[in-house]
């Protein structure tokens, strides 16, 4: 096995359940990585700001998938940005906006490479927890119409999160059925919906990586425990799943790690390195 690169996923994977993990020996294990020239990669549904400030001592040695692929970034550039088109950002957030009531909806916002954005009239506790995610996030009035035009940004992807009483099976099956041509949702986790263009997912991303620094699908390991993480758990016979996943998640995937809360993605790559 000759392993030229590592991906994994960050919130329920990488990060414990007090959105944190453990620097001083992720620190030890990412030097060790990097003297054998393997590739380290934080791939993840939220925003590239998010993950510079996660890792704002270690962003100098490593690369980034984010917004599920749609944003990816190498030595501090981007690499790729797969904007959503202006018709449909105008028609999903049609569809969010006529198709579901008001109260099976926690939230929804807007992402873009700049910024993530929200309306202005979103409660300071739906903020907070949005910003728990998205940590460069704007309110602006009037989130049903925004355009890319009106923010002056590239929107990547639009996420909606549903609230705990309602059947979330249901209401994705209900959303999927109903976005416009050219475009597909990905959960991930929390009851949420990341809607972004179809051909968006983070083995795509992790694909222009790839590209890169020449790493063939077999060269490559990846951690993950939800459904957007199956595309790079699927790359490779290299991927891990962590013990916390759902069943219907592993149950797709060949490697188990212990859980996100256990420093199972740490656990691998210590015996990677050793």
């Amino acid at each position: 096995m000759t392993i030229k690169l590592v991906a994994f996923d960050m919130d329920g994977t990488f990060l414990n359940d007090k959105n944190t993990y453990n620097h001083q020996r992720f620190g030890e294990i990412l030097k060790q990585l990097r003297a054998k020239d393997i590739r380290v990669v934080a791939a993840s549904g939220s925003q590239y700001q998010r993950l510079q400030d996660q890792f704002s001592e270690f962003k100098s040695e490593m690369d980034f998938v984010s917004q599920n692929g749609a944003a990816v970034y190498s030595n501090g550039e981007p690499l790729l940005i797969r904007a959503m088109p202006e018709e449909a950002v105008t028609a999903t957030l049609d569809v969010i906006n006529h198709q579901f009531a008001e109260t099976d909806i926690a939230e929804h916002l807007v992402v873009g490479v700049k910024s993530a954005y929200v309306d202005q009239t979103i409660s300071q506790a739906a903020y907070d927890l949005t910003y728990h995610y998205y940590n460069h996030l704007k309110r602006v009035t009037d989130l049903a119409t925004v355009t890319p035009q009106r923010l002056q940004d590239q929107i990547t992807s639009i996420g909606i999160t549903f609230e705990p009483h309602v059947d979330f099976n249901a209401k994705i099956t209900d959303l999927r059925q109903s976005l416009p041509s050219g475009l597909s949702s990905q959960t991930s986790g929390y009851n949420t919906e990341l809607i972004s263009d179809n051909s968006v997912n983070k083995a795509a991303g992790l694909l222009e990586l790839q590209h890169k620094y020449n790493i063939a699908n077999d060269e490559i390991m990846t951690f993950g425990d939800n459904e957007n993480d199956l595309s790079m758990l699927k790359l490779t016979p290299y991927g891990y799943v962590v013990d916390n996943a759902e069943p219907k998640i592993k149950n797709q995937v060949t490697h188990l790690t212990e859980s996100n809360n256990d420093e199972g993605v740490l656990n691998v790559l210590n015996q990677l390195v050793s």
